[in-house]
């Protein structure tokens, strides 16, 4: 019998991921979304040692532990009561599968008893893979889509005026952004330098707001904007705030989504 090693990982890979993705969505936990598809490349890879004489490879031990370290490394919130729950979760499903697919085999192939049981016919196999596919992608897809949907609650059309210069940004509400001007006691709103730089500002409306965040502690240049004017992209109406416009030199989005981080105070 001929086995080929990168479609029995591949299969492996598929099978791993479309079970840990039914064991999240039946417990409604949240996952990593990156580290799930870590986690079934390590329950394919662990899958080879039945091609491997190594019998401490193929313990009931390590067995067990390799999907807790797949279940582990996939979870956003990690303690044993959750982590418990999923594995017993995960092997079940597992056995679940491995006997739906075990029954219809036999039922796909006849055999005597004491005779030795050959497999001529399995398309079980490509059911459950076009299955198992069927449901990643859908699982993907959905997931893209709540993304996308909770990001546009929290994204606002931003107009700056100072002087004769208007700008429009898109703001994203941080909720964890409480940086606030210590004089005027005013919130801030973060803009990249692309657009900050754009307004010509007096030396004496310019404030330092210096910030403490666990990863750095530094300041920020800021003006207060003599219009400002924000919309959710939800709404229609407009509201005027007042804030301290606040320049950044990272970029705030990958995907150029934003260009603005809105303080909760603001709105």
């Amino acid at each position: 019998m001929e086995v080929y090693i990168d479609i029995y990982l591949l299969e492996n890979i598929i099978i791993n991921l479309f079970l840990l993705l039914l064991t999240f969505k039946l417990l409604r936990m949240d996952y990593k979304k990156r580290n799930v598809y870590l986690a079934a490349l390590l329950g394919g890879v662990y899958g080879l040692v039945i091609f491997c004489n190594v019998k401490i490879l193929s313990s009931v031990v390590l067995k067990i532990l390799v999907p807790t370290i797949m279940i582990y490394i996939s979870m956003e919130k990690r303690n044993f009561k959750f982590i418990f729950k999923s594995v017993v979760i995960f092997f079940m499903l597992a056995f679940m599968l491995s006997g739906i697919c075990f029954s219809t085999v036999q039922m796909q192939n006849t055999y005597l008893v004491g005779q030795e049981f050959v497999i001529k016919n399995n398309s079980a196999k490509f059911i459950v893979l076009s299955v198992a596919i069927t449901f990643i992608f859908i699982t993907r897809i959905v997931d893209l889509l709540k993304d996308r949907a909770m990001v546009k609650n929290f994204l606002y059309d931003i107009y700056i005026t100072e002087g004769t210069r208007t700008v429009l940004v898109k703001g994203f509400l941080d909720t964890g952004n409480e940086l606030r001007e210590p004089v005027t006691n005013l919130p801030c709103i973060i803009v990249e330098n692309t657009y900050f730089n754009q307004f010509e500002i007096a030396d004496d409306k310019k404030f330092i707001i210096k910030y403490d965040t666990i990863n750095e502690v530094g300041e920020v240049r800021g003006f207060k904007g003599q219009n400002i004017m924000i919309r959710n992209e939800e709404a229609n109406n407009w509201r005027k705030v007042e804030a301290i416009i606040c320049g950044c030199e990272r970029k705030l989005s990958k995907e150029d989504e934003f260009q603005a981080l809105l303080s909760r105070g603001i709105v």
